[in-house]
C-alpha cells in the first residue's frame, strides 16, 4: 500500500490547479485582483496551520491556543529578518523548529489533562501570548507592532510571493497526508478511538499525543513565519484567540482527521464572508450572521464535518464504495501459517504471588497466586464477581495491586505501564470487544503490526523506499491474518460496522499481529456463533502450538474442557481449586461455588454442557 497512491495524486493535482488559477482569473494589474491574490496567500497560510491542527485532532485532542504558536513563528521571523539580518530561508525553518520545541514544552504538562480541560488551558496560552506581545515592548514593539518585514527575493512582490506560499502548502499537504496514513497516524487514530485498546498494542498514549502536539506546532510556526512577510509587520491583534477559534472551526467544518476535510473547511470558511460582502457590495456585520448560520447548519446536518456527507453518498453508490471490489469469497488461510512461534522460556511467563486488590471497599482479589507456563492454555473460571477480570487488569497493568507481586517473563512488572507490558510480549482481549471504529479492519490489524516496524516516523513521512517496502509487506501480512480468522472479505469494512462476533475475531486478528509471548483472553466466546467459536478454538490451539501461553477467562465450560491444560477456579478473589480439567470438574467446592447443582443431581461439568446462565462469570 503506497502512502500517496495514484488516485490521491490526481486529486491533489486537480485541487492545486484550481487554487493556482483562481487568483489569476482577472488582469494582474487590477486592484481587485491584487486583493484576490492577497486573500489567496492568506488562505494558503491559514491552510498550513490547519493541516497541522488536523494532525492534533486525529489524536483526539483539541487546541484553542495555536494562535500563540502561529504568532510565535511570525514574531521570530520578523525579529530575525529585521533585527539580525537573517534571510527567510533560514528564519522560516527555524521558526517552525522553535514553535515545535515550545509546543513540546507546553504539551508536557497540558496533555496530562482531559480533552476539554486541555482546550481551556490552550485558550490560556493564546491570551498569555497576546499579553506578552504587548508587555515586552523592547522585543516585540508592544501594541504598535514590529514593522519592516520584507518578502525575500526572488519572491519580493505580492504576485511572486504567492508561488512561495503555494510551494510550502504543497509540501505541508504531502507531509500531513503521509503522516495521517503512516504508523504514527494509525497510532493517533487508535488513541483517539480507544485508549485502553491502544495501550494493549504497545502504544504510549502520552508519547503519541505529545508527538502530535509538537508536530502541529511546527506547522503553526511555519504558517506564522510566512504571515509576517506577507503583511509586512506583526502586531498582537493579528494573533488573538479569534484566530485560534477560526483555525479550529476550519478543521471541524471540513472533517477532522481526514485528508481533504481541512482543505475544504479552510476554503469555505475563509471565502464565505468575502463572497457575502461582495454580493452585497457593502461590508456589514450581518455577513457574520450568514457565516454563523452556515456553521450551525453544518453542526446539525454534518456533525462530523462536510466529509461525512461524502461518506454518506459514497456508501449508497456501489461503484464509489471501497468494498465494491471485495465481494468474492476468499479462501481462508491456515491460522498456524500466520502464528509466529516464540522461543519457549525455561520458567513461567507469568507468576503472581499474594495479589490483593480492593475496589470500592470490596476485596476483589484476596491473596491470589497463579503461574502461567509457556505453550499452555490455562483457564481461569469462577462465578460472577469472583475477580477474574480484575486479575487480568492487574496482570496487564491497568490496575496496580495493593499487595503482592506480579512477575512477567521472569522480571517484576511492578508498576510497569500497560503499553510497556504489551511491548514485552503480553497481549490482551477484553470482555467487551474493543476495536478502533474510525478505521478499517485492515488498518486495525496494521496498527498492531506497526509495533514491529523497523523505520521511524521520518522515514514514513518522506516515503523512504525502505519504509514503503515495509508498509507493503505489512499490508499483505494484515490481509493474511484477516483471512486466517475469517474476516478476509471484510478487510476494507469500517471496524465500527462489524457485529459483535466479528469484532471479537478482529480483536483476535490484532493479537496474532502482535506476535505475543502470552495472551490474556477475557470471555472471548461471548456472543459468538457455533462456527465462530470453532474459529476461536482453532486460533487458541495455534497459539499454544506456537509456544504462546494463553490465560483464558471463559464461561463456556465445554470449550474450557476441550482446550485447557490447567484450570484454576477462584471465588471471592481466592483460589478454591487448581489442576487438570478432569480433577477440577469433580471438585465439590467448584460445584458449590461456581456451577451449583442441577435438578437431576448432575452438574454441567459432569455432563460437559455449558454453565447455566446465572452461573456465567
Amino acid at each position: 500500500m503506497l502512502l500517496l497512491g495514484p488516485e490521491t495524486v490526481a486529486k491533489v493535482i486537480s485541487l492545486l490547479t484550481s487554487i493556482v488559477t483562481w487568483p489569476f482569473t482577472r488582469e494582474l494589474r487590477t486592484a481587485s485582483n491584487r486583493f484576490e491574490i492577497f486573500n489567496a496567500e492568506l488562505l494558503l497560510i491559514y491552510l498550513i496551520a490547519v493541516i497541522g491542527l488536523n494532525l492534533l485532532f486525529q489524536s483526539g485532542l483539541m487546541s484553542i491556543g495555536h494562535s500563540a504558536l502561529f504568532g510565535l513563528g511570525g514574531y521570530f521571523v520578523a525579529i530575525a529578518m529585521v533585527e539580525h539580518g537573517w534571510s527567510l530561508w533560514v528564519a522560516l525553518p527555524a521558526a517552525g523548529l522553535l514553535a515545535g520545541v515550545v509546543g513540546l514544552a507546553l504539551g508536557v504538562p497540558a496533555l496530562r489533562l482531559g480533552l476539554f480541560t486541555l482546550a481551556m488551558v490552550t485558550v490560556g496560552y493564546a491570551f498569555v501570548f497576546e499579553d506578552m506581545a504587548i508587555e515586552f515592548r523592547s522585543i516585540t514593539g508592544g501594541g504598535d507592532g514590529f514593522r519592516g518585514v520584507r518578502q525575500p527575493a526572488p519572491f519580493d512582490t505580492l504576485e511572486s510571493y504567492y508561488w512561495l506560499v503555494l510551494i510550502v502548502v504543497v509540501v505541508a499537504y504531502v507531509v500531513g497526508h503521509n503522516l495521517l496514513r503512516s504508523p504514527a497516524g494509525r497510532a493517533s487514530k487508535a488513541v483517539a478511538s480507544n485508549p485502553v485498546a491502544a495501550q494493549s498494542l504497545g502504544i504510549s498514549l502520552y508519547v503519541t499525543k505529545l508527538r502530535a502536539f509538537s508536530i502541529s506546532s511546527v506547522f503553526a510556526g511555519i504558517a506564522g513565519g510566512l504571515f509576517a512577510p506577507l503583511i509586512g509587520f506583526v502586531a498582537p491583534d493579528s494573533f488573538t484567540v479569534n484566530l485560534a477559534i477560526l483555525l479550529l472551526l476550519m478543521v471541524l467544518f471540513g472533517g477532522a482527521g481526514t485528508v481533504a476535510g481541512p482543505v475544504i473547511g479552510t476554503l469555505l470558511l475563509f471565502r464565505i464572508p468575502i463572497e457575502v460582502e461582495r454580493v452585497a457590495e457593502q461590508p456589514g456585520d450581518w455577513s457574520l450572521l450568514i457565516y454563523g448560520a452556515v456553521l450551525l447548519a453544518s453542526v446539525h446536518l454534518f456533525p462530523q464535518g462536510l466529509m461525512s456527507a461524502w461518506w454518506w453518498v459514497r456508501a449508497r453508490i456501489p461503484w464509489l464504495a471501497r468494498e465494491a471490489a471485495v465481494v468474492e469469497e476468499r479462501e481462508r488461510a491456515d491460522v498456524t501459517a500466520v502464528t509466529t512461534p516464540v522461543p519457549v522460556s525455561a520458567g513461567p511467563v507469568l507468576e503472581t504471588t499474594g495479589v490483593v486488590k480492593t475496589l470500592g471497599g470490596v476485596r476483589a482479589l484476596d491473596g491470589l497466586d497463579l503461574t502461567l507456563e509457556p505453550g499452555t492454555v490455562h483457564a481461569l473460571i469462577g462465578p460472577n464477581g469472583s475477580g477474574k477480570t480484575t486479575f487480568l487488569n492487574v496482570v496487564s497493568g491497568y490496575l496496580t495491586p495493593d499487595q503482592g507481586t506480579v512477575e512477567l517473563f521472569g522480571r517484576d512488572a511492578g508498576t510497569r505501564a500497560p503499553h510497556l507490558r504489551a511491548r514485552d510480549g503480553l497481549a490482551r482481549t477484553f470482555q467487551t470487544p474493543f476495536v478502533f471504529e474510525g478505521i478499517t479492519c485492515l488498518e486495525n490489524v496494521m496498527t498492531a503490526l506497526d509495533g514491529h516496524r523497523r523505520h521511524g516516523v521520518l522515514a514514513f513521512t518522506v516515503r523512504w523506499p525502505g519504509a514503503r517496502r515495509e508498509e507493503r509487506l505489512r499490508y499483505r501480512k494484515a490481509e493474511e491474518i484477516l483471512d486466517a480468522v475469517g474476516l478476509g472479505t471484510r478487510a476494507n469494512a469500517s471496524a465500527g460496522s462489524l457485529p459483535p462476533g466479528e469484532r471479537r475475531l478482529l480483536e483476535l486478528a490484532r493479537v496474532l499481529a502482535l506476535e505475543p509471548r502470552a495472551v490474556l483472553m477475557d470471555e472471548p466466546a461471548a456472543g459468538l456463533s457455533g462456527a465462530e467459536i470453532e474459529e476461536l478454538e482453532e486460533v487458541i490451539r495455534s497459539l499454544r502450538q506456537a509456544g504462546i501461553a494463553v490465560l483464558l477467562v471463559e464461561h463456556h465450560v465445554e470449550m474450557v474442557l476441550r482446550l485447557a491444560d490447567v484450570v484454576t477456579v477462584i471465588d471471592f478473589g481466592e483460589v478454591i481449586a487448581h489442576g487438570p480439567p478432569e480433577d477440577v470438574r469433580h471438585d465439590p467446592r467448584v460445584i458449590a461455588a461456581y456451577l451449583g447443582t442441577a435438578e437431576d443431581g448432575e452438574h454441567p461439568l459432569e455432563t460437559g454442557a455449558a454453565a447455566p446462565e446465572g452461573a456465567q462469570p
